[in-house]
């Protein structure tokens, strides 16, 4: 005859029994080969790739308009905006996203467009020498 106390010190052992059989896992019979690790990829440029050109910004632009945009920074309406400096343009802007040297660049406040490095707009930042 099987006491109480008998059957309770019982349970956890018969518990840790089936959780061991439950755990066992049988290997597959027939197992594909792992797939060889793809080719590291080359090392990357240290340069960034360049911005994929869009089109230049357009003077009816809504945002050009809105900014105060001229595609060259001598034709700045200079008493519509008393910020504008003599020698600041997009090219030596904060924001300018072109190579150095480069005709044109990307302008994150115009998404997708190219503005003149010789642009200017009254967002112009000064970039960081």
């Amino acid at each position: 005859m099987t006491t109480r106390r008998r059957f309770l010190m019982m349970v956890p052992v018969s518990g840790a029994v089936l959780a061991a059989a439950c755990s066992k896992q049988e290997e597959p019979a027939a197992a594909a080969p792992a797939p060889a690790p793809a080719p590291a990829a080359p090392p990357a440029a240290t340069a960034p790739a360049p911005a994929a050109a869009g089109p230049m910004v357009e003077a009816t632009d809504p945002t050009a308009v809105a900014l105060g945009y001229v595609a060259l920074a001598a034709n700045a309406d200079k008493t519509k905006y008393p910020t504008f400096v003599e020698g600041s343009n997009c090219a030596n802007c904060a924001l300018y996203q072109g190579a150095a040297g480069s005709q044109s660049g990307p302008c994150p406040l115009f998404a997708g467009k190219q503005v003149a490095a010789a642009g200017w707009c009254s967002s112009y930042a000064k970039k960081a020498t």
